[in-house]
């Protein structure tokens, strides 16, 4: 009888040190998985947004350089929607595209322009993207591009017609860890038929200087159109170019200076 009740205590004691253990180190705890969402692809078209594919990926895509093509014939309906959206607090008036009166209201609302929903609905040109290359390369139309500034994009016949503002949105990580700005961008037209260059005399293509007011300012874009993060804004006053029905416009970085 002594003999079964010691038998029985052993089972007992070594069922409840098993249970234990199980109970304490072998219970699954599901661990939270993160992820970031990238685009897979994009397309282009001239008169459409961008249609992109969404994949989830822990991997986060090389960010672009953004190219903004603003019509002139469509600065009413630009303005009449940025005159509706909040402004900073630090500076109330509203930035109303690039044909309008502004004063230094793009220092302060410039990213609403960014996320007007006529780039992307199909009302605007489609937003641009192309790659910045961090050595010189041989692009896909076999111009030499130098570091740091971005590789050629076609602006096909019939995206606009007529005066056209281009502005250009470079995030500061590809540029050198922002210790380069882009200085000139080169633009040239050819015919869409034929593929043949367009020359108006001896000059076959336009270089144009970048003004260094816009660029001096830093933009912390926190929107979901563009990857979030620091931005510096390119353009000039003389980067307004006719847009036709019958040619191909070119655009593509030229050439960098070492920042300030």
């Amino acid at each position: 009888m002594t003999m079964k009740l010691k038998q029985l205590f052993v089972a007992l004691f070594a069922t409840s040190v098993l249970f234990v253990s199980c109970s304490k180190d072998d219970v699954f705890e599901p661990i939270e998985q993160t992820s970031v969402v990238t685009p897979e692809s994009s397309t282009v078209s001239p008169q459409g947004g961008i249609n992109q594919r969404m994949s989830t990926s822990t991997t986060v895509s090389t960010p672009k350089a953004y190219i903004f093509i603003e019509p002139k014939s469509k600065y009413n309906m630009v303005s009449s929607y940025l005159k509706t959206v909040p402004k900073s607090p630090s500076f109330p008036l509203p930035f109303i595209g690039w044909f309008g009166v502004n004063g230094n209201a793009w220092k302060y609302n410039f990213l609403n322009y960014v996320d007007m929903p006529h780039w992307y609905d199909g009302r605007l040109p489609s937003v641009i993207e192309t790659e910045i290359p961090q050595t010189d390369v041989i692009d896909n139309y076999n111009q030499l591009i130098k570091a740091y500034t971005f590789k050629t994009v076609k602006i096909p016949k019939n995206t606009a017609v007529g005066l056209t503002q281009i502005s250009i949105l470079i995030p500061v990580s590809q540029m050198g860890n922002d210790t380069k700005r882009l200085r000139t961008v080169y633009t040239y037209e050819k015919n869409p038929i034929t593929g043949a260059l367009i020359t108006n005399g001896s000059v076959s293509g336009w270089t144009y200087t970048m003004d260094g007011t816009y660029y001096s300012v830093l933009f912390n874009y926190q929107g979901n159109r563009i990857p979030k993060g620091l931005y510096r804004l390119y353009i000039s006053s003389a980067l307004r170019v006719n847009l036709t029905s019958t040619k191909d416009y070119y655009l593509r970085g030229n050439s960098v200076v070492n920042s300030n």
